[in-house]
């Protein structure tokens, strides 16, 4: 039953199985790796089995103890993350002693959302950093002893978060480890660590998932429709936590947004074109012109894969009769160069360039691909 609520990462699971078999477990790790692909939910699945009463290599998922880390309640666990700033937080106070009382429900409500999806990412009102009475409250529980024979363990999580005081107070603590305490730091921005705390800790690298790995997972978890699953998992990017991101964004509507896009470009009348472009660049959130062109492509490989090999495997199989009317409308489309120009695009918005110029370079490049 082991490491079942981590998806995929199988090549980090392994790794970690033969750290605990080998019983020479590092006192601090860094794993790193891309947003939502599973770095904390390694982190709480790695202390359930360094605590588990039936089995330390593979947890059971039955016991006490492992059920309490389920619950994030166990006295082994300490799960670190950004705060708010308490009303007259002084140096040293406990981190959740002086937040108010909506301030402390909202942590709680954090909490229970992390336990039921240990894919959730903790985010409280006004906390905008991991502030040093956090990791001063670190320190001083750390000095304590292990609960039921096992291991303190320590999750700071998103750890680039750090405020320069806490980074440093964090960095004493890597170098007077005690011998129950197990720190794991969590990141998707590695670079933004200080060099001094990266050297001390064991590096596990996460990878993207894979689009297979998140269609399962949507499915079964998730109860998502497997053609539904499918489209989202392409525009996840091997994030499970973006995936959840677009089950509450309306896929219809901005799919066919994108199909209108393409009516536009090959007709005859210019005004609404610019209009719609105008509107796409204006959307303001690279991430939302991002996806609009992440399902632009979507569109597009679908037509080519029912050019190329007929309807299986297509993603949008519902739009069909638009892609079978596109297919006979335009058979000389060069669509794998269309889809080159989609992807270029997507890069020159991941690296800021100024929406505006890259929807109309995007625009005309469809053009000569797909209406020559």
């Amino acid at each position: 039953m082991g490491w079942e609520r981590v998806i995929g990462q199988h090549r980090v699971k392994e790794l970690l199985r033969r750290v605990i078999s080998s019983g020479t477990i590092a006192h601090a790790h860094l794993f790193w790796g891309g947003e939502g692909v599973g770095k904390d939910a390694m982190a709480i699945e790695f202390a359930r089995a360094l605590n588990c009463l039936e089995n330390k290599l593979e947890p059971c998922g039955t016991c006490a103890s492992c059920r309490k880390i389920d619950l994030l309640q166990h006295p082994n666990l300490d799960l670190v993350f950004a705060l708010p700033i308490g009303k007259n937080e002084q140096s040293g106070d406990d981190p959740v002693g002086s937040l108010s009382e909506d301030q402390l429900n909202s942590v709680k409500e954090q909490l229970r959302l992390k336990a039921e999806n240990p894919y959730h990412r903790i985010e409280v009102p006004k906390a905008n950093f991991i502030k040093i009475n956090s990791v001063r409250n670190v320190r001083r529980e750390a000095a304590l002893s292990a609960f039921e024979g096992g291991k303190r363990v320590f999750i700071i999580s998103n750890a680039e978060e750090m405020n320069a005081e806490a980074s440093n107070s964090l960095l004493k603590t890597l170098e007077e480890p005690s011998s129950d305490s197990i720190f794991i730091l969590t990141t998707a921005q590695k670079e933004q660590l200080l060099p001094t705390i990266i050297s001390r800790c064991q590096l596990l690298q996460f990878d993207p998932l894979s689009e297979e790995e998140l269609q399962e997972a949507l499915i079964s978890r998730n109860g998502v429709e497997k053609n539904q699953a499918a489209l989202i998992a392409r525009l996840a990017h091997g994030s499970y936590t973006s995936a959840l991101e677009l089950l509450s964004v309306d896929m219809v509507e901005q799919r066919q947004e994108a199909v209108q896009f393409l009516r536009l470009l090959l007709g005859a009348h210019k005004i609404p074109l610019a209009q719609e472009i105008e509107r796409i660049a204006g959307l303001g959130d690279r991430s939302a012109v991002e996806r609009w062109m992440k399902l632009l492509g979507v569109w597009l490989r679908d037509a080519l894969v029912l050019r190329e090999q007929g309807e299986e495997g297509l993603l949008n199989l519902d739009h069909l009769k638009d892609l079978t009317s596109f297919n006979q409308k335009f058979p000389r489309a060069k669509l794998a160069q269309a889809l080159e120009r989609v992807e270029a695009s997507i890069a020159l918005v991941g690296k800021n360039g100024y929406l505006p110029l890259v929807v109309t370079g995007l625009a005309i490049d469809l053009k000569r691909s797909l209406a020559s």
